[in-house]
């Protein structure tokens, strides 16, 4: 029997602070994507039923048009249970009043249990008021293969939006599948069993990137849990070191060699780094326009000014004043100077400098 065990969808997240309009409304769709591409893949792999770990909405109220599309989805694959466990995002507003045979629900008040053959899927959600005393209310049939669902940071101590493992040590779990940590990681409760965050199913900004999916449970005589990749696009971190280049085109090349092999069709971050001429005057948009067959990048430079003041002790331009200036003040430490001349090269040049 496979179940699918995926939490942190967060549909109708806004994601307009991190990219621009025309972006964000085509990421909020690849949202709802994402959402129906899984589903097809339960139906295609035998999946009996989808475990959804909470913050499947990005709001208490979500909008009218993303509760319709995630719950005709339901009711239009009867063949597969949908186990919806509230996350602290969506809470009682995400609830549709219709019902769903195959929708199937938990509340605050105690554990609810649904069994599948020799499977017993329990859940409950925690709140501020149950938050420290819900573990004792956890009573499993050892003799069953148990999966817990539960939406909260796995941590050492009690609260709203935590899971304290060590409270579930020995109570007969096999898999507890948890929501609210968005990307994908497992540790041990016991001997017996382990906990896993499926993470979140697309990665919406860049505090959120590597790979993103869900996890597809096996069960037999024991749990077997795989972490399946499957997001329509990837978001990459990457720190470049661009020391020793001597203009931007060698900049550039450098960049480009560190990006090769990322599909076109992923998200980049990049930070420039390490120390640089004054004269490069390095734009992180000219990067940006460099790399523009990728579907979106954004480019800050960190970079720090290799600064040599013999060389400007000639020069009688404001640059070379600013910069004689800023090296022989005694107020400010070498670190310090070079932050200020950074800045004020790219104030003098017309330009804003990345923070």
């Amino acid at each position: 029997m496979r179940f699918i065990h995926c939490a942190d969808i967060h549909l109708g997240s806004k994601l307009s602070s991190t990219f621009p309009k025309e972006i964000a409304d085509e990421r909020r769709r690849e949202l709802l994507s994402a959402f129906d591409r899984m589903i097809s893949y339960a139906k295609n792999n035998d999946v009996r039923a989808i475990l959804l770990s909470g913050d499947v909405f990005d709001k208490d109220k979500p909008t009218q048009k993303d509760k319709q599309f995630f719950y005709k989805a339901i009711m239009r694959n009867p063949e597969i249970d949908f186990l919806y466990l509230n996350g602290n995002h969506d809470k009682e507003g995400s609830y549709t009043v219709e019902d769903i045979p195959n929708l199937k629900t938990f509340n605050k008040t105690d554990f609810t249990s649904y069994e599948y053959d020799n499977v017993v899927i329990s859940g409950i959600e925690i709140s501020n008021e149950n938050c420290e005393a819900f573990y004792s209310k956890l009573s499993l049939d050892k003799q069953k293969l148990n999966i817990v669902m539960l939406h909260g940071d796995a941590c050492d101590s009690m609260g709203m939006d935590k899971v304290r493992i060590s409270e579930l040590k020995g109570k007969g779990i096999d898999y507890l599948a948890l929501g609210h940590i968005h990307s994908y990681k497992t540790g041990r409760i016991d001997d017996r069993g382990i906990y896993a965050f499926s993470g979140c199913l697309e990665g919406r900004g860049f505090d959120e990137c590597g790979e993103k999916g869900f996890v597809l449970l096996e069960v037999t005589d024991t749990v077997k849990h795989t972490f399946v990749p499957f997001a329509e696009r990837t978001i990459h971190d990457l720190k470049i070191d661009v020391t020793g280049a001597h203009d931007l085109y060698e900049v550039s090349e450098t960049v480009k060699e560190k990006v090769q092999g990322i599909d076109k069709k992923d998200l980049l971050h990049i930070e420039l780094t390490g120390e640089l001429s004054p004269e490069i005057q390095l734009d992180g948009k000219d990067i940006e326009k460099l790399l523009s067959q990728h579907y979106f990048v954004r480019v800050k430079n960190k970079c720090t000014l290799l600064i040599n003041a013999e060389d400007y002790k000639d020069d009688t331009s404001l640059i070379g004043e600013f910069i004689r200036g800023t090296t022989a003040n005694e107020q400010y430490d070498d670190e310090r100077k070079k932050k200020i001349i950074t800045l004020g090269l790219a104030l003098l040049s017309g330009k804003e400098a990345d923070g």
